[in-house]
């Protein structure tokens, strides 16, 4: 496997699309391109019991959570591909409500 660290090259991360999965859950593909690299390819699992219950996620929201869970990834720690990542509760829990757009500093 290829190690993928992608803290001081510019990055993009697009969204391809997802596949409803044999049990219920969905699979969130995405491609990954890095400057003076090929796109790779990298796939978000959520499982059908976060999509129940009272702490349920949306259909609409289950891709931007997806989105951030690979970014965080992606800026914090070196990471295996390909990749094929299955999110967990605390996963839910910690990118579920990520405020859209980046920080504003405060004006002086």
């Amino acid at each position: 496997m290829k190690s993928l660290s992608m803290k001081v090259t510019k990055q993009n991360i697009r969204y391809l699309g997802f596949q409803s999965t044999e049990d219920g859950g969905r699979r969130f593909d995405f491609s990954i391109t890095v400057t003076g690299e090929g796109a790779t390819p990298a796939s978000l699992i959520i499982p059908p019991m976060m999509f129940t219950g009272t702490d349920r996620i949306s259909y609409q929201e289950s891709a931007k959570i997806c989105y951030e869970k690979l970014r965080f990834l992606l800026e914090d720690q070196k990471i295996q591909k390909p990749l094929r990542i299955r999110l967990t509760g605390d996963d839910i829990a910690q990118f579920r409500h990520v405020p859209r757009g980046r920080q504003r500093l405060p004006k002086a």
